[in-house]
């Protein structure tokens, strides 16, 4: 009876088949967990969250404005904007900010707004998810490594060439699953907002455009900015007093003490009474 090829006696397709049976056993072993497992808390929960609003504003586009403006400071990024209508009165603007900063997003949302429509929030268990992809990544990088050794010991061309091929077909996988574990976890990182903007309805009279409630509302803001802008002003130049006190003696001081030399000068100099008239 003829003895089994040596390990170094074997072909290369050989080790290609022993490396797909592995692979198969490696992903028995790297099961995820089952849902009854995840309900008990054996895997740390992967969620992600969305939030959706309408509101009613003075100008979507300003609104909207303000709302990238602050996805900014909280560390996140505008996502879309979109404007419509014959005014853009009309905006829908998503962003994307960090999960520990979406309460401050949500409440500063809320404030822009003269009244809220609607708001949905939603939170989505991509544990499952998260825990398939990265068993997945984890027996593709052992398949990748597996058959760069099997490369090692190819004899000939055809060998060399069928291993490598093997080797850039499992690499493309590694690529294409790395890029949708980051898209999961900058689902689980960061919450998608989408916010829809819509301006006071226009009212006609007489076939004029008439928006009274936003006239108004516009009107007292303005009034209330100037009225800021009046105090604000007034407690500078009180603040300021001391100073132009300061300034005021100063000048008078020296204005008072040039006057007397001037007229030491000219007594001096010109032979003028203190009370003669030059």
């Amino acid at each position: 009876m003829e003895a089994p090829p040596t390990l170094l006696e074997r072909s290369p397709i050989g080790f290609l088949e022993d490396a797909d049976i592995s692979m198969a056993y490696l992903s028995s072993l790297s099961e995820p967990p089952s849902g009854e497992m995840l309900h008990k808390g054996v895997e740390l929960r992967r969620v992600a969250h969305t939030s959706e609003f309408s509101l009613i504003v003075l100008s979507p586009i300003e609104s909207a404005d303000k709302i990238r403006a602050l996805a900014e400071r909280l560390g996140g990024n505008l996502s879309s904007s979109q404007y419509s209508g014959s005014d853009n009165n009309y905006a829908d603007i998503s962003i994307n900010v960090p999960v520990a900063a979406l309460d401050q997003a949500k409440t500063e949302i809320r404030k822009l707004a003269l009244r809220i429509e609607s708001e949905n929030n939603a939170a989505e268990d991509v544990t499952k998810d998260w825990v398939d992809s990265d068993a997945r990544l984890h027996n593709l990088r052992a398949s990748e490594q597996q058959y760069l050794h099997i490369l090692k010991l190819a004899g000939s061309v055809k060998d060399t060439l069928e291993v490598t091929g093997k080797l850039n077909e499992i690499r493309g996988q590694i690529e294409q699953l790395e890029a949708e574990f980051a898209t999961l976890a900058k689902r689980v990182q960061t919450v998608a907002i989408s916010v829809r903007l819509r301006a006071d309805a226009d009212i006609q009279v007489l076939g004029l455009r008439w928006r009274p409630l936003y006239r108004a509302k516009l009107s007292l803001r303005e009034a209330v900015d100037s009225l800021g802008s009046y105090g604000a002003t007034m407690f500078s130049v009180i603040l300021h007093l001391p100073v132009i006190a300061l300034w005021l003696f100063t000048f008078f001081a020296f204005a008072a003490v040039g006057w007397k030399i001037l007229r030491w000068a000219a007594h001096v100099f010109l032979g003028w009474s203190v009370h003669q008239k030059p």
